[in-house]
């Protein structure tokens, strides 16, 4: 029995040993398969790939949950009725291009400015500068033709834009064959002379010389028959009912300038400058007229001082936007956003600035267009200052 009794508990000891000593030897071969760089590579990327798809789809699912359940925002209609509180919006810049016209030995002929009343509808005005005004100081020659000879297209655009407050869209140079190209569809031009009523028929190699300089003649002389022609060959665009047929194919900017300003009424200012010996000089009120009528929105100039103003019409009186807008523009102010305040029942006009920079600026505006002045560190950034019209604004 003994005997026997230890033979089982071998058996049994043996039998408990075996399983231990095969954990042993798996374990033994996991850590050695573990430490292998192969097995890593095959079954540890993948594995610990799978676990990072898992876990990014679950934050995933997750994250759309929460924004879906999320009740901290709400998403608000876009207003765009321009009659209806809380509408804003950027104004579109004037649609202005400079055009200029050289003669074959590179001298300047004419100085012509466009500027387009609607981008949809078209119709404009054509402004006409004698290539012998003077712009700025200087010790020598500073006319516009004097200008260009010595510094060329840039430097004359730089200065017209400086006299007219606004950039330009673009600039064109014309030459006698390019004027050739832009009349040529037309055929003979018809062109009226304003002051005797008379008609000279011109073919489109003739228009040149029309609008040139004659030897002895002053530059008043000029600018009428410039505008005689800028007057005949637009109504004839515009009588022909397809300015674009009438223009060439080619779709450059002077083109589809001149085929917008065809579209509609139009005018042309051949008048404003008057000879003091030969010296081009007009009313500074009056060009300062003709410079907001032109450019009711003007394109920021290069070293532009003008604040930048955020126009908002807090009563239901529109006509006084038109009025503010106005009153702004002749005292140094550029409006770039127009809308309506969240309430049309707002008593003050005020001047509300962000930046403590601007405070003298909005001040000064203040003081010249009746209103009272705020700081506010919350209103829109979008322009320098913030006007808000009341009803106590009138003009």
């Amino acid at each position: 029995m003994n005997d026997q009794n230890s033979e089982d508990s071998l058996a049994d000891a043996s039998s408990v040993r075996r399983p231990k000593e095969g954990k042993a030897y798996f374990l033994e071969l996991a850590k050695r398969k573990i430490k292998d760089p192969t097995f890593l590579w095959k079954v540890g990327f993948p594995a610990l790939l799978a676990i990072v798809v898992i876990w990014s789809s679950i934050l995933l699912f997750d994250g759309f949950s929460s924004v879906l359940k999320s009740e901290e925002g709400a998403t608000r209609e876009a207003i765009t009725d321009p009659l209806e509180e809380g509408f804003e919006a950027f104004v579109e810049q004037t649609w202005a291009e400079l055009i200029i016209t050289e003669d074959e030995s590179g001298e300047l002929v004419q100085v012509a400015v466009v500027s387009i009343s609607d981008r949809q509808s078209g119709g404009g005005t054509v402004l006409l500068l004698p290539p012998e005004l003077e712009v700025g100081k200087c010790l020598r020659d500073c006319t516009l033709g004097a200008q260009y000879l010595e510094a060329g297209l840039e430097e004359l655009r730089r200065s017209v834009s400086g006299l007219l407050e606004t950039e330009f869209s673009d600039s064109t140079t014309l030459t006698p064959q390019r004027w050739e190209t832009l009349v040529e569809p037309i055929g003979e031009l018809s062109i009226r002379i304003q002051d005797t009523g008379e008609i000279k028929t011109l073919s489109e190699s003739e228009i040149f010389g029309f609008i040139s300089r004659k030897e002895g003649e002053s530059f008043l002389s000029r600018q009428k028959a410039q505008g005689d022609f800028w007057r005949s060959w637009i109504s004839t665009l515009k009588e022909s009912d397809d300015a674009d047929a009438s223009l060439p194919l080619m779709r450059i900017p002077v083109v589809e300038l001149i085929s917008a300003l065809a579209k509609s009424s139009f005018i042309v200012l051949d008048s404003l400058w008057s000879d003091f010996g030969n010296n081009p000089e007009t009313n500074p009120d009056l060009l300062s007229s003709v410079i907001h009528e032109m450019f009711p929105f003007p394109a920021t100039t290069e070293n532009d001082q003008r604040p930048t103003v955020r126009l908002l019409n807090g009563t239901d009186d529109f006509s006084r936007s038109t009025g503010m807008q106005e009153l702004l523009r002749e005292n140094g102010a550029n409006v770039t956003v127009i809308g309506n305040f969240r309430s049309f029942n707002v008593i003050q006009t005020r001047v509300i600035y962000k930046d403590v920079e601007k405070q003298g600026e909005a001040e000064r505006l203040a003081g010249a267009i009746g209103a009272h002045v705020i700081k506010d560190e919350l209103v829109s950034p979008v322009a320098d200052l913030t006007v808000l019209i009341g009803r106590d604004f009138s003009r």
